[in-house]
């Protein structure tokens, strides 16, 4: 191999790196994770174990990049359009469909897999149920039916909190169903607010 094409090669991988990770939407899993650790926070005790708390927020960003990636997926006809959007790889071609579904698919898998081996069985199902009211009921039907899509879709965007909670704990209490609450009803009106 010439230098020139282990050089192209390693150019190649970089885009492509980047690609996936401009994928995962940092900036939201960034305040997905952030939500999940407070929830982590709020509810661990001396008892809590450092790697619970590092695997469920490695398990949880990883969950939360893969829903995202599949967002991309679904809408990158839409995102085609839109100036705010019009840059992900999807939209622009750079990413094929198939790859962003292995990808999806692996990296929520993956999470998935780290939640159930190091954090519990309850934070696992709770993420996937995540997952899908956000890849699926929320990006597949609720947006484009109806624009109340952020009131009911908002459960997923609440739901971080309560996976942090469920991580430490094992169990969901009335406490994680406050916090899961506060986002719930203050998403909406801020949401808008923007739009």
């Amino acid at each position: 191999m010439t230098t020139l094409t282990h050089g192209l090669n390693l150019q190649v991988a970089k885009v492509s790196v980047r690609n996936f990770y401009i994928l995962c939407k940092p900036k939201v899993t960034g305040m997905i994770v952030f939500t999940a650790v407070i929830g982590m926070l709020l509810a661990m005790t001396p008892e809590t174990s450092a790697v619970t708390l590092l695997a469920a927020t490695v398990g949880i960003g990883l969950a939360s990049g893969a829903a995202a990636a599949f967002n991309c997926m679904v809408e990158q006809q839409i995102d085609a359009r839109m100036m705010r959007t019009r840059h992900r790889p999807t939209a622009r071609g750079d990413v094929t469909t198939p790859a962003t579904l292995l990808f999806a698919a692996l990296t929520g898998a993956l999470g998935l897999a780290v939640l159930h081996t190091w954090v519990n069985d309850l934070t696992m199902w709770l993420t996937l149920a995540t997952f899908v009211g956000y890849a699926v009921v929320y990006t597949i039907f609720l947006k484009p039916a109806t624009p109340q899509n952020i009131v009911i879709g908002g459960a997923s965007g609440a739901m971080p909190p309560v996976l942090g909670w469920s991580a430490v704990t094992g169990t969901v209490t009335p406490e994680a169903l406050v916090l899961f609450l506060i986002i719930f009803l203050w998403t909406p009106p801020h949401f808008w607010a923007l739009a």
